[in-house]
């Protein structure tokens, strides 16, 4: 399904990955990403993260932000920022704070224990950040979820939207 036909009043958990081509105009999707976040603006849909989220988004604006700064690589930032704490000050989080701010994107709870992890990590074959996802929406009755993430789609009960 197309990110862009999500009917009006729909519960949408986000992905990180939509955010992350928002915040850095990928060449393909982020301008469909960004027409997205226009309309959750707006109240278009009841619209779910979780922390994980959260920390994604925060981690692919570092990398991106230190690749473009300094050419880190970003399979090398988490190595570079241990080594040199101080990378963290050439990054400006004041544009993905302000998202957040402005988005009416509401933050679930996220806790579970290990087994019912583990049940949602076997049964669906994902991995651990995508299974506390699944679990988030689970508890919260969301089928829909903004992604581009293929893995998704083995979760039968979801409702995949893609750019």
């Amino acid at each position: 399904m197309r990110l862009t036909t999500i009917q009006s009043g729909s519960k949408v958990f986000i992905d990180s990955n939509i955010f992350t081509y928002h915040l850095s105009g990928h060449s393909v999707f982020g301008e469909t990403c960004r027409e997205f976040f226009k309309n959750v603006e707006r109240g278009d849909y009841e619209s779910y993260v979780n922390d994980v989220v959260l920390s994604e988004v925060l981690l692919n604006f570092i990398k991106s932000e230190l690749f473009r700064r300094r050419g880190i690589k970003p399979q090398m930032v988490v190595q570079g920022i241990k080594r040199d704490p101080s990378l963290l000050d050439l990054v400006n989080f004041d544009v993905v704070t302000k998202l957040f701010e402005n988005l009416r994107v509401n933050m679930l709870p996220l806790s579970c224990e290990c087994t019912e992890l583990v049940k949602v990590i076997r049964e669906h074959r994902l991995l651990p950040h995508d299974a506390l996802h699944v679990v988030t929406m689970q508890r919260n009755e969301i089928t829909n979820i903004a992604t581009n993430d293929p893995d998704f789609e083995r979760v039968a009960w979801l409702t995949v939207w893609k750019p």
